[in-house]
């Protein structure tokens, strides 16, 4: 652990430029005006004038310098150094926060300790829960990342047994007050962008070495936004560690802080969730200190400067399952428990899109990890805790909540006792418009969409207005774009508060082929602003899809009757299996003849002798279908055959 104190200035999040995109609305029915709207303009009450933005969402996230808040070996945020023994309490400030601060986001690190203990992160002048935070054994430097609600300005820390000193790094803090400039939060289905010992996708197939960096590439991949996410959320872990280090993990292109996110010990494996602003140019650097260690890095959400996000809620901590009450068992080898969202009395029915939690395994008969995921989905290939046989390990996790309303908990090997302490949640905004679409197709929610095709006076992107309490007058919906190019919001001309759909038609030169965008709606009478809506993400692109290659022929000149081999290939940068190629249909006839022989595709190539029946300029046309029978590309070639 690094005892220096000072910390470098963080980098501010990119802000693309503004630009005015060129777009046409209109309703179902009847084609309106169009009103470029600055996002900035003064609520007026009159047809096509400029409205105020969508309503902001309460608990946003505001990112703050890291400061060191609490070191008790150097007397910061306490009176005298020294660790902290057992069965004790200190207090320490969290600093001057902005108004309407809820919660504290910090990195706390237990070291030097002497016994078999925990800690519990609580708010100031409230009773200690049943919680924990850290659990950890003489010797260990054990971190974990605590949301906590500020009580007074200050912090409370609780220490159990023997003693240890305590770090405390602030990463933000939650808001409520609209005044402030702050994000909100899109949870993903977790996902894994990095393991240095895989060859595959996000692999390195070496380790990091010591005092050396991975730099890791995140804005457009693993269902982060292109373009708009101001953070992420990431479960990181080391393991097949040579040595006793640590690991920093920050963003690119800004000094690396004196600060770490996780503490090791050779052979250990170790996992903390992470929050990092991205770099500018969208990705973050990890520092290993001391020998070699594998790092495996999973994606679990992003922050988001957009309304459309999810606010957060704390709840303060309490223990909502303990597979050690009475009545329970622990979780077997293969097991699964399940934890019903929608059974918690401290959560709101039906709202929350996501929950944080202190997920602790204890009592483990083998070497294991557990997974924590939505109910609803499939288990993921990421982790979340790993431990060996009789270790107590703890960890913050952020995980969705899905249609089922259940959050899974499995056990890889042996068996495992799991305790589960809840920390607050995350909802989505309520009551704006629905509905959103694209062509009069489904809108795709999680990044980065699915590929979208803008002809002229033909693509739109569509929404149902919703109503809108306390207008007394018409209404406009407003949809705003963000890409590459900057954020652009547009009205339409006043329709009245009737679940209405509107819909904005986008041109060819609104977009950039190949880019990423995401678009949100909200409704406004220029006085009263409706939530935002759920965010909406496509790749803007002017083609199917496939990029169509096709080998021209081997021998020249070209006889009627003559076999020629050609080679047919499509390629594209999706990643779906719908949007493979599936099989080549290929003719002299033309592009749209059903009658033409196919040739399936293996590894989006194929291979096919031809033969010219006629004489003259004959044209090979090949069409490239898609798996899933909506995506097609053309490609075509004109030989002149001689006769003979």
């Amino acid at each position: 652990m690094d005892r220096s104190t000072p910390y470098p200035r963080r980098a501010r999040a990119w802000s693309p430029p503004r630009t005015i995109l060129r777009l046409a609305i209109a309703a179902t029915e009847l084609a309106l005006a169009a009103v470029t709207v600055p996002a900035s303009a003064a609520p007026v009450v009159s047809p096509g004038a400029p409205v105020p933005p969508a309503a902001v969402q309460p608990g946003r996230f505001v990112q703050t310098d890291l400061t060191r808040l609490l070191d008790t070996r150097a007397a910061i945020g306490v009176p005298a150094e020294g660790p902290l023994g057992g069965d004790s309490t200190l207090r320490f400030p969290v600093g001057q926060l902005a108004a309407g601060a809820t919660a504290v986001v910090l990195n706390v690190t237990a070291t030097d300790t002497t016994g078999d203990s925990f800690v519990t992160v609580h708010p100031d002048g409230q009773s200690r829960p049943r919680t924990s935070n850290l659990n950890f054994t003489p010797g260990q430097t054990v971190a974990n990342l605590v949301t906590v609600p500020v009580s007074n300005g200050y912090v409370d820390v609780y220490n159990h047994l023997g003693s240890a000193n305590l770090i405390a790094d602030l990463f933000g803090y939650y808001t409520d007050d609209p005044a402030v400039a702050a994000s909100t939060f899109q949870a993903v289905t977790p996902s894994r962008a990095l393991d240095t010992r895989t060859t595959g996708p996000g692999g390195t197939a070496q380790p990091v070495g010591a005092d050396a960096t991975v730099n890791l590439e995140l804005a457009g991949r693993n269902r982060v936004p292109a373009a708009g996410a101001t953070a992420v959320v990431l479960n990181v872990t080391a393991t097949d560690s040579t040595g006793s280090s640590f690991l920093t993990v920050y963003p690119h292109g800004t000094s690396r802080p004196v600060t770490s996110n996780l503490n090791f010990t050779a052979g250990q494996t170790v996992p903390n969730l992470v929050t990092v602003p991205l770099g500018a140019d969208g990705s973050v650097d990890l520092y290993n200190h001391v020998g070699t260690a594998n790092l495996v890095v999973d994606v679990f959400g992003f922050y988001t400067g957009a309304p459309s996000g999810s606010g957060f809620t704390s709840t303060g901590p309490s223990r909502v399952l303990d597979t050690r009450d009475p009545g329970r068992r622990p979780v077997g080898q293969g097991g699964i428990l399940s934890w019903s969202v929608s059974d918690e009395p401290a959560l709101p029915a039906g709202k929350v899109s996501a929950v944080v939690l202190n997920v602790t395994a204890t009592g483990p008969t083998a070497a294991s990890h557990l997974d924590v995921y939505p109910g609803g989905s499939p288990r993921p290939s990421s982790s979340n805790l790993n431990y060996r046989a009789g270790e107590t390990v703890a960890n913050t996790v952020i995980v969705p909540v899905d249609r089922s309303g259940d959050v899974n908990f499995y056990n890889n090997a042996g068996s495992v006792d799991v305790v589960v302490d809840l920390f607050g949640y995350f909802t989505a905004p309520q009551g704006g418009p629905t509905g959103l679409s694209m062509d009069d197709g489904g809108c795709d929610s999680p990044s980065p969409g699915r590929w979208f095709i803008p002809n002229f006076g033909a693509s739109k992107l569509g929404a149902t207005a919703g109503k809108l309490p306390g207008a007394s007058g018409p209404v406009w919906t407003q949809m705003v774009l963000t890409g590459p190019e900057g954020t652009k919001t547009f009205a339409t001309d006043a329709a009245q508060p009737d679940g209405r759909p509107v819909s904005a038609l986008i041109f060819e030169g609104d977009v950039v082929k190949g880019n990423a965008y995401s678009w949100y709606a909200y409704t406004t009478d220029g006085v009263h602003t409706s939530p935002a809506s759920t965010p909406c993400y496509f790749r803007a692109s002017q083609d199917p899809g496939f990029t169509m290659t096709m080998s021209d022929p081997s021998t020249s000149p070209i006889y009627m009757g003559q076999t020629m081999h050609f080679a047919f290939t499509a390629t594209t940068d999706e990643i779906e299996p719908g949007f493979q190629p599936a099989y080549f249909r290929y003719s002299f006839a033309g592009i749209y003849d059903t009658e033409a022989p196919t040739v399936p595709a293996v590894n989006g190539a194929a291979t096919v002798d031809v033969v010219p029946n006629n004489w003259g300029i004959q044209n090979l046309t090949v069409t490239a279908v898609s798996v899933d029978g909506t995506r097609k590309s053309y490609a075509g070639r004109t030989f002149y055959v001689i006769w003979r």
